[in-house]
């Protein structure tokens, strides 16, 4: 079915130029939003609950022109099946190399931090024809049909894009493959696959907020600089990816130290602008657990997951 899909639907729409799937995408954002409805209900609790301050027409303004966004991810992210890579490094192009070149120069992988924001397809697609001192990993979760998982990964790693499973993230970094590489974690609020325990846990968008540590944690044991990428849109179908320095040497912070940074930067870059975020996904569905609103609000503005035990993960790492 999967194959099915690919052959007859994605890859000969993958042919079309954006200015035309751009048209399509414009009356799909419209059919979802005002004919359908599709998760609109969802859409605006999220902002909603992120932005109580803002007024019922800026939040309608927010989500139409998420739907807009929404459906442009979705063309583009079809077209990369057939973009060539001179078209890529046009659409989506690195704006300081020179900042993760410089850690290459010194012998160093980097962990780069980023949210699911614009078109993270298009960028992690890009950023191998980049940077070419450092090999890019990113992790991936995959999907249900194996055929076609296997097709979008082929495609995801065809610019030299390193692919390793979140199962596997653990044994990469026991082993890495290769001598200096730029590990992209895009770090979810409330992800999915995660225990409220294992979560850090913070302010973030006017709500208490978990969010995986999964990054820190390997950034922390294995001394890494740490690097945020702000993945912006420029104009419609074109892309820029700016990396702003967090961290050295993410084994000196303390612990939730590395989260707390990187959620008050994707807090601030969602503020100036909401649109490019998916809020199709029920973002505080999850809830907070008891244990945590008893200590609500900490001093540090923060709760570390598990802090005595990370503490001495930390110590141990140092």
């Amino acid at each position: 079915m999967g194959q099915l899909l690919y052959y007859l639907v994605i890859k000969p729409l993958s042919w079309l130029p954006l200015w035309l799937t751009h048209r399509f995408s414009s009356a799909l954002a419209w059919f979802f939003y005002s004919v359908t409805g599709y998760r609109r209900r969802v859409v605006m609790n999220n902002l909603n609950l992120a932005f109580p301050d803002k007024s019922e027409e800026e939040k309608k303004r927010i989500a139409r022109r998420f739907y807009t966004y929404f459906c442009d991810m979705i063309f583009e992210s079809i077209r990369l099946f057939s973009m060539g890579d001179r078209e890529l490094v046009r659409r989506c192009r690195v704006t300081n190399p020179e900042l993760l070149n410089a850690y290459a120069r010194k012998g160093q992988s980097v962990l780069c931090m980023a949210g699911h924001t614009t078109n993270f397809e298009m960028a992690a697609l890009g950023l191998p024809l980049n940077i070419e001192s450092l090999r890019v990993m990113g992790v991936y979760s995959p999907i249900g049909s194996a055929s076609l998982d296997r097709l979008i990964q082929k495609n995801r790693s065809r610019t030299g894009l390193l692919l390793i499973s979140r199962r596997d993230v653990k044994s990469y970094f026991e082993n890495p493959p290769y001598p200096l590489t730029a590990d992209i974690f895009l770090s979810d609020q409330s992800p999915s696959n995660a225990y409220p325990t294992n979560l850090h846990w913070t302010t973030f968008l006017s709500q208490i907020s978990g969010f995986s540590a999964g990054a820190e944690r390997y950034a922390v044991r294995y001394k890494r600089p740490v690097v945020f990428l702000y993945m912006r849109r420029i104009k419609r179908g074109y892309y820029e990816v700016t990396a702003r320095h967090m961290f050295d040497d993410a084994s000196t912070t303390q612990p939730g130290e590395v989260m707390e940074k990187y959620a008050r930067i994707l807090d601030e870059e969602l503020k100036r602008n909401p649109t490019a975020w998916l809020w199709t996904h029920r973002r505080w569905k999850r809830g907070v657990p008891d244990s945590v609103k008893e200590q609500w609000p900490p001093e540090s503005g923060y709760l570390p997951p598990n802090y005595e035990r990370h503490l001495q993960k930390n110590e141990a790492a140092k």
